[in-house]
């Protein structure tokens, strides 16, 4: 596996930022996510809060508001960033590989690694939906476009596969969305069931990468056990 990025550091407080100069919004945007970022590791998203956030950078609450409207905003943007540093990782694996078969392997394998190199991004992107978060989540595609690009490249390399295989394309969707249904079942189960014992989970992983390929090949075959009313059998 390749060796993961350090976390962002907490950078010092920056300078005065100067009214309509560019630069330095962007370098306080910055700040205030990677402030964010380390807040959200020692606390959760309680921990994130904009007097936090002020404390932590040495500004008063109310000058963050120009930058973030909201403890929401920040987070979304958190967000933003774990999805398309996810994406460039995933986009460079890909497009190194020569067949549809070797990309295919390269999606799965990336995507797995990228999530498993940051269980910090993994926790905040996957675990804090639900009735406790104080995330309110649109769909993903309209708050993020890195997170619609990643759809569409795993789409396209699906694509690749389907069409090398000689399968058609009616099958796609659904083969996509099965691939990421297992990444996600064993990243689920990886981090959120750490008391499980168990017993190799190197092995474990290798082995759902090859039953996640094997299963998209026969989704796209049409080899799936399904119901005779199943629509695609």
């Amino acid at each position: 596996m390749e060796s993961p990025p350090a976390s962002p550091p907490v950078p010092s407080a920056p300078g005065r930022v100067r009214r309509g100069n560019a630069e330095d919004h962007r370098q306080l945007q910055a700040a205030i996510v990677a402030a964010a970022f380390e807040l959200f590791k020692q606390g959760g998203t309680d921990a994130v809060t904009m007097q936090g956030l002020a404390s932590a950078l040495g500004r008063s609450a109310m000058s963050l508001y120009r930058y973030f409207d909201s403890k929401n905003a920040v987070l979304h943007e958190l967000w933003r960033v774990a999805y398309a540093e996810c994406l460039l990782a995933m986009r460079a694996r890909v497009e190194a590989r020569q067949t549809p078969g070797e990309r295919h392997r390269a999606l799965i394998e990336s995507f797995l690694e990228f999530w498993e190199q940051r269980p910090d991004y993994y926790q905040l992107v996957y675990r804090t939906s639900g009735p406790d978060s104080q995330i309110e989540r649109p769909l993903p595609e309209a708050l993020m476009p890195s997170y619609g690009d990643i759809i569409a490249l795993a789409t396209r390399v699906t694509t690749e596969l389907a069409d090398e295989l000689g399968t058609g394309h009616e099958r796609i969707p659904l083969a996509t969305e099965m691939r990421l249904a297992l990444l996600m079942g064993y990243l689920q189960s990886r981090f959120a069931n750490p008391r499980y014992p168990w017993r190799d989970l190197n092995l474990l992983r290798t082995a759902c990468i090859e039953a996640t390929l094997s299963s998209v090949v026969l989704c796209l075959q049409g080899k799936l056990g399904a119901p005779a009313d199943w629509p695609f059998r």
